[in-house]
């Protein structure tokens, strides 16, 4: 039984996305189990704009990982994935972010949890509300639909649909 609940946002522009996705949650589910997966939006570029769109999806996961364990762990398939995080906000193979871990409030150097721009981009709240559409943020204490209804910008343009059974593969 696993004693944590956490949602996982996965990001990426580089190379086959599908591909990127499947080997990040297989890496992933050594560490728990992924209950909830989003379909996949499909956005333009957040922040720098010279590079391809962007493939995001939400996981729900439930692990017995610290949060600290979590991001090691987190940083460690990033690597072996070969992220190349040579610009903020650029293009990247496969990018994780824990987005919220249980209802944590953590505001570290090395670690914020809730992620500190997730309740700013439509590509990680619409696939949020997607999979857990009744969610308080636990700081900002306001449902992820209002925060949603809020943003000025939006980057999404596409969804691309779970297929059904799709989750078996983790």
């Amino acid at each position: 039984m696993y004693l944590n609940k956490t949602y996982i946002a996965v990001g990426s522009n580089i190379g086959d996305w599908k591909i990127n996705f499947n080997q990040a949650l297989k890496h992933l589910s050594k560490y728990g189990i992924i209950t909830k997966l989003s379909s996949t939006y499909v956005s333009y570029p957040y922040g720098f704009k010279n590079q391809k769109n962007f493939f995001n999806s939400v996981i729900e996961f439930q692990t017995n990982e610290t949060p600290y364990n979590l991001l090691q762990k987190i940083e460690l398939i990033e690597k072996i994935m070969m992220k190349n995080k040579t610009i903020k906000n650029g293009p990247r193979r496969i990018d994780l972010d824990i987005i919220f871990y249980n209802k944590l409030n953590l505001s570290e150097k090395k670690l914020k949890i809730p992620h500190s721009q997730a309740h700013l981009r439509d590509f990680v709240l619409m696939p949020l509300i997607e999979i857990n559409p009744h969610f308080i943020h636990p700081v900002k204490k306001r449902s992820l639909i209002n925060l949603y209804k809020d943003l000025d910008k939006k980057y999404v343009f596409k969804v691309i649909k779970r297929q059904i059974g799709s989750l078996a593969n983790y």
